[in-house]
């Protein structure tokens, strides 16, 4: 019996060692931030400390096929790994496919403003580990909804054809990300829209030596669960978003801004007050060297509705119909240092507005210095 092991273990040994596979390419991020400001708690802290195992081969076809999976340690929670978390594509002639948790086609090809300038201005969102005062937003800060969640999904590309590149995404559970519990089994209310597609197209081109990327996008998708299958489940609102943005590059200096229109996503078909929910970011950087400033400011506002206000944890004296605002005015420095080393300083002047003035909100100004190793 022993024999009959050993010489089975012996042929599994063989057959692995004469199989093919593709050669693994490894990368990371390792990055520490410290945060202070009037009115906010700082300290030190990660947001986006990460290691991913890539890899492409060309099929017997002639066809790419590739994958990647990203381990990530986050401080923070609602921190996603994108691009490509755990996902794997085929490219063809004709088009790319892309499945598992990866980036939707609004996510890839709407250029990201809010990203530009060092410390990635709002898109990151390291001032807001040390600000939780924000009272404008639903599903992510200062971005269209969902923004750079990476439930598991199909995602097509088509080749960029004279400058223009068009995407398209299906994602049949959107609550299912690495934010949330993975079980396929669907809660009795769930915070989030179910079923949702993604279609986006940009363009990129060159005119009198300033060269520039314009993107739109749209999302829908059914309404969020709520209660199960009762009718309750009927009353919320579709999610229909739209999406835009431009940057122009113009030697070192860059220029963009980025606007989005979710509508009543978020509310209620049934509410006395609608809800709304829409924001914009502009930003600007110019490069000296190793040396990049940049400035940016953001903005979002939302209201709640009338059942989202019954439903909210966090009640204030204002109405179900108030201008919930956040207004934050950046200007950042960052340096590259060399060998993958990259550092930055960023203030923030944070301003927010539950839109009722017998209110007193916390507008707290946050410094946030950050050294991240890229390998």
């Amino acid at each position: 019996m022993n024999k009959f092991l050993i010489t089975l273990a012996t042929l599994v040994a063989f057959a692995l060692s004469g199989a093919a596979y593709a050669e693994m390419k490894i990368s990371g991020l390792h990055q520490h931030f410290v945060g202070a400001g009037d009115d906010a708690d700082g300290g030190v802290t990660h947001q986006f400390t990460r290691f991913t195992m890539a890899t492409d081969t060309t099929l017997d076809n002639g066809w790419t096929a590739g994958g990647a999976f990203t381990i990530q340690v986050a401080a923070t929670a609602g921190s996603f790994a994108l691009p490509s978390s755990n996902s794997m594509y085929v490219a063809t002639d004709n088009f790319t496919v892309n499945i598992g948790a990866t980036a939707d086609a609004v996510t890839s090809l709407v250029p990201r403003v809010a990203a530009m300038i060092p410390g990635a201005g709002t898109d990151a969102g390291y001032q807001f580990a040390f600000d939780g005062g924000l009272l404008g937003t639903h599903s992510v800060q200062f971005s269209e909804a969902y923004y750079a969640w990476n439930s598991h999904r199909i995602d097509v590309d088509l080749p960029t054809i004279n400058g223009f590149s068009v995407g398209a995404s299906f994602t049949p559970a959107l609550d299912m990300n690495n934010a949330d519990a993975t079980s396929r089994v669907q809660p009795d209310r769930s915070d989030n829209h179910g079923e949702t597609t993604h279609v986006a197209v940009s363009y990129s081109g060159e005119m009198d030596g300033i060269s520039y990327t314009i993107g739109v996008g749209s999302i829908n998708g059914n309404a969020k669960g709520s209660l199960g299958g009762s009718t309750a489940a009927e009353t919320n609102n579709d999610l229909a978003a739209v999406t835009g943005a431009i940057r122009l590059n113009m030697g070192n200096l860059s220029l963009g801004a980025h606007a989005y229109d979710n509508g009543d996503s978020f509310g209620a078909a049934g509410d006395a007050d609608k809800a709304s929910d829409q924001g914009y970011n502009l930003a600007a950087t110019y490069a000296m060297g190793n040396i990049t400033v940049g400035v940016g400011y953001a903005h979002q506002e939302m209201v709640r509705g009338t059942r989202g206000q019954s439903l909210a944890t966090t009640l204030t004296s204002a109405a179900a119909n108030n201008v919930r605002e956040d207004t934050i005015t950046m200007v950042s420095v960052g340096y590259n240092m060399g060998g993958g080393v990259n550092s930055w300083v960023m203030l923030s002047s944070n301003d927010h507005s539950d839109g009722d003035h017998a209110t007193t909100e916390v507008d707290p100004q946050v410094l946030v210095m950050g050294i991240s190793l890229g390998f």
